[in-house]
């Protein structure tokens, strides 16, 4: 499951959220002050590879 980041509109609380694909759609709330204005954020990830010889 993907990790999606946010910021908080209300309070400024940045996090993050595991969610599946479909829980991605639905509103969420703020784990410090539950608002729902909420602003996502893009998320980097890192990917390892290895390299063949």
């Amino acid at each position: 499951m993907p990790t999606y980041e946010y910021t908080c509109k209300q309070c400024g609380k940045r996090f993050e959220l595991t969610l599946s694909f479909g829980d991605h759609a639905k509103k969420h709330k703020c784990p410090e002050c539950r608002s729902t204005k909420l602003e996502q954020r893009i998320s980097s990830f890192v990917a390892v590879t290895s390299k063949k010889a």
